[in-house]
């Protein structure tokens, strides 16, 4: 009898020791001015295993080539499924959205797996100081063909809007703010000036409207603040140049013309 007692608690512990340690996942729908559907996950780790960057085995890079499509921001990457650490509810998410079509889009709370409670899922707008809350209310809006960085988020609470707005503002203040991007169409060169020296190395992307990057290139500008792209094979176009140190991150729109 003392060893059946003995197993069947030793079941109880393992059972709960797993259910403990079960990831919680947090399923969020897109929907695009197609009409084409895409679902995104987040998965809260109990253990910490995963963290806030990026972690092979927990998070999924986007491999699709869509034109309108919404992913998770993972250190300037974009990602379908991303694996964090314990839920925290003042935790928030980048989201990037990227379209090329103008229209309607919709983002909705499709599921929670996982939480002992249901939890609060925020569709923060930074841009509008904006909250919806994604267990009530879909978020509904009309928006420009546009790539959207910075803008939206995924928050657990309602409290987290001015904490956002300052990491966004001093990552990208710093180092650029003397920065000017400008394209010259006679020599066929993206030209970028008034970089900062403070770090040895720059990595410098150029992005399609829809997210596609077409240019990468890493860059050593301690003895200069200019630096000259050539885009002599890009065509005419709107175009985000990304600008990334090792503390800081910039991107813009930039007109280049043929």
């Amino acid at each position: 009898m003392r060893t059946i007692v003995l197993g069947l608690m030793l079941m109880m512990s393992i059972t709960f020791s797993f259910a403990q340690n079960e990831i919680q996942r947090v399923r969020v729908n897109f929907e695009n001015p197609e009409g084409f559907s895409r679902q995104l996950l987040l998965g809260f780790v109990p253990d910490n295993s995963a963290t806030d960057g990026l972690d092979y085995g927990y998070d999924a890079i986007n491999i699709d080539d869509l034109s309108n499509d919404l992913n998770w921001i993972i250190e300037d990457e974009r990602y379908v499924i991303q694996g964090v650490g314990a839920f925290n509810e003042n935790k928030y998410y980048p989201l990037g959205l990227f379209l090329s079509n103008s229209g309607d889009v919709k983002i909705s709370l499709h599921e929670l797996e996982n939480f002992d409670e249901v939890i609060d899922v925020y569709l923060y707008d930074l841009e509008l100081d904006e909250y919806t809350l994604l267990n009530d209310v879909d978020y509904l809006n009309s928006l420009a063909a546009e790539t959207y960085l910075d803008r939206f988020f995924i928050t657990f609470s309602n409290s987290v809007g001015d904490t956002i707005s300052e990491e966004v503002l001093s990552v990208t203040q710093n180092n650029f703010e003397e920065l000017k991007i400008w394209h010259s169409s006679f020599q066929n060169e993206l030209h970028i000036d008034g970089i900062s020296n403070d770090n040895n190395t720059l990595k410098i992307s150029l992005y399609t409207v829809n997210g596609k990057q077409i240019w990468l290139d890493n860059v050593d500008h301690t003895t200069s603040n200019s630096i000259i792209v050539p885009t002599s094979n890009i065509s005419t176009g709107i175009y985000i140049v990304s600008l990334e140190t090792e503390i800081s991150s910039y991107s813009s729109k930039v007109y280049i013309e043929k």
